[in-house]
């Protein structure tokens, strides 16, 4: 694909040491005043907190002083019913993986002046009748409904590299809050499931689409 370097386009960014939060700031910090654009999906998580222990707090029961204080078996069972304190937070749903849109001559600047801070997603193309190392474009279609879908806390599940998985039948949803969206059906853990790739970058599966919501892109050709 002949590309201008200086057309913004999607690309996809390993980020080194766990620092995904601190990269996105530096690009936003670098990028004052240009046409750039992060994306990191995010992923609610909840925690339980443990208790706070007294000397009251037990663990089980024996029926012997514990820590001074005789504790019946009755205030036993009540402390081990008590619920747990639980935190609701944002983590990366790709703990390495960030996507920005700018233009290949501001993503390779910002290789060179982070070198040892993060890795950028290769393609090939074309050039000189050789094949040359470019940073991989991401369609503009998938990378939007990505956004769009893991935007809506719903639920996703990362799969890892797609070239580790064989998908099955393309398809589209034609009904529901995610009609539109184009994936593959790959058979799970014995379930199928709605696979949505992103370039040659990740694939994900997506929870809440059913075998009635979609129908085979060749299907919808030839009924079209």
């Amino acid at each position: 694909m002949q590309t201008n370097s200086k057309t913004n386009n999607w690309y996809a960014l390993k980020v080194f040491n766990n620092r995904l939060l601190q990269m996105q700031e530096t690009v936003q910090r670098e990028s004052e005043g240009l046409d750039v654009q992060t994306y990191i999906a995010m992923t609610e998580v909840d925690k339980s907190l443990p208790q706070k222990k007294t000397k009251n707090t037990l663990v089980s029961y024996s029926g012997e002083h514990i820590a001074g204080n005789l504790v019946s078996k009755r205030d036993i069972i009540r402390l081990s019913n008590k619920e747990q304190q639980v935190i609701s937070y944002k983590k990366p749903l790709v703990a390495s993986l960030m996507f920005i849109n700018c233009t290949e001559t501001f993503l390779k600047t910002l290789k060179h002046n982070h070198l040892t801070e993060f890795s950028y997603y290769t393609g090939t193309k074309q050039q000189n009748e050789q094949l040359q190392k470019v940073p991989a474009i991401i369609p503009d279609d998938q990378m939007q409904a990505f956004i769009w879908y893991t935007s809506k806390d719903q639920e996703v599940e990362y799969l890892g590299d797609p070239k580790d998985i064989k998908l099955g039948d393309r398809v589209k949803v034609t009904e529901g809050p995610f009609k539109g969206l184009i994936g593959n059906i790959k058979r799970i853990k014995k379930d199928r499931k709605f696979v949505l790739t992103i370039g040659t970058i990740a694939a994900f599966t997506i929870g809440g689409i059913t075998h009635k919501m979609v129908r085979k892109l060749d299907d919808l050709q030839e009924t079209a």
